[in-house]
């Protein structure tokens, strides 16, 4: 990824503070009419608190009893290349996230309304760019530096709850074949899938450019479930890929031109009601239709449009004791689109999560993930494969501390050294 160096990472950081602040300002001003005086409470210990700042005297909860959440974190990540890869290196990257989620409802009496907003700070090297030259990633906070604005949506829920309806600058990766049990993994291949952002413009509004959006959500039971979206076919606003353009995430410009993004997805939850015995599953199919223009891999023939499909499902397979999310965990994804104007001629991913291996560390998280990404047969590369090992320790409720190791075979699909990465990353909560 290019970096960009108008600010110094002094500079970016208090941006970052000041956008957060703007978040917290909304709320004290949207809500100072229903708000009385917070109660002040007694204050848990810094290693009890969920916050690294704690409950601000009370100030915290009385705004979430009213339907107001603000929440700040920052990831600091090291990662290196050991051997392989274009070069043996280590480097740092960042990011920094600020939301503030709204239940209209409770706030201003609005039934089944919900509104978010959210800024995104990332700086650093990027450890493919620079280290490894992968196609998939090998860290999933890998992004072009800069403050940003991230979401900001209204979502309406009504006709009984079985209806959804979400608009705004909005992610698809949190809502189309979304990760489950491969979120604990860092590799950016366990999140948004390599079959849709490899084979559309620019990777799709996902992390960690959104996009301008709609999608509606229907539940006919607590079940099932049926959703389909458009958004803006290009959130760079540039078809040869150069962010700089919309690096503040305020350049919104819809057209014909630049085509539109389609989505679609059925699912199916498993064993997930009160009462259920049986273990939770999770399981969805679906597909996507881009209708810009894409270039043939033979260099002269145009397409009106790409277009995939995909499966995707998440099963525990073993629990330590009823109703309880600690256990083994199984995940797999697979999906493609039409191989001579595509990057990924079929992307297969899948792994294990276990949440409270060891006795006593019932939060911690281990995951072991794989991916096999197939290139187009028309292209010269061939395929590029990862296996990762990771294991997520809650050191306390507000910092995460997680070691990583990733082996990447034929990154870039090419003839580049197979590479052994290890990371290592720190999740604050604020």
């Amino acid at each position: 990824m290019a970096n960009c160096k108008t600010r110094t990472i002094n500079e970016q950081m208090i941006w970052f503070i000041l956008n957060s602040s703007v978040w917290l300002f909304f709320a004290v001003t949207l809500v100072t009419p229903a708000l009385a005086q917070p109660v002040p409470k007694a204050e848990p210990s810094l290693w009890e608190s969920e916050t690294l700042t704690g409950d601000w005297n009370g100030l915290r909860s009385s705004w979430s009893e009213k339907g107001v959440d603000l929440s700040i974190e920052y990831h600091a990540e090291v990662m290196g290349v050991v051997s392989g890869g274009i070069r043996r290196g280590v480097i740092y990257e960042g990011l920094g996230q600020g939301t503030l989620d709204a239940d209209l409802e409770r706030l201003i009496g609005w039934r089944k309304l919900s509104f978010r907003v959210s800024t995104l700070w990332t700086h650093g090297a990027s450890p493919s760019g620079k280290l490894i030259g992968d196609d998939l990633s090998a860290s999933y906070i890998d992004a072009y530096d800069g403050l940003r604005l991230y979401e900001l949506w209204f979502d309406q829920v009504f006709w009984d709850d079985h209806f959804s309806l979400r608009l705004g600058n909005l992610l698809s990766d949190e809502e189309f074949s979304a990760s489950g049990y491969g979120y604990v993994l860092m590799n950016a291949a366990f999140g948004q899938p390599a079959y849709i952002s490899g084979n559309t413009l620019n990777t799709g509004p996902a992390f960690w450019m959104a996009g301008l959006g709609m999608r509606l959500r229907y539940n006919p039971t607590k079940k099932w479930y049926m959703q389909a979206a458009i958004y803006d076919g290009d959130t760079f606003d540039d078809p040869g890929g150069n962010p700089a353009i919309n690096q503040s995430g305020l350049h919104f410009h819809l057209s014909g031109q630049q085509g539109w993004l389609t989505m679609y997805e059925a699912g199916h939850l498993l064993n997930q009601e009160d009462g259920d015995t049986g273990l939770p599953g999770w399981y969805r199919v679906g597909g996507w239709l881009h209708t810009g223009t894409f270039n043939d891999h033979d260099g002269i023939t145009q397409h009106d449009n790409n277009w995939g499909i995909y499966f995707a499902g998440d099963q525990m397979i073993w629990r330590e004791a009823a109703n309880d999310d600690q256990g083994l965990g199984l995940f797999y994804r697979i999906g493609g689109g039409p191989e001579n104007r595509s990057k990924f001629k079929w992307v297969m991913d899948t792994g294990l999560n276990y949440k409270g291996l060891l006795p006593d560390r019932d939060k911690d998280i281990a995951g072991l993930g794989f991916v096999y990404a197939k290139h187009s047969d028309d292209l010269t590369t061939d395929h590029e494969m990862a296996i990762e090992a990771t294991y997520s320790i809650q050191v306390t409720p507000w910092m995460t501390v997680q070691p990583d190791v990733q082996w990447i075979s034929r990154p870039g699909g090419g003839t580049t050294p197979d590479a052994w990465v290890a990371g290592l990353r720190a999740v604050f909560s604020f």
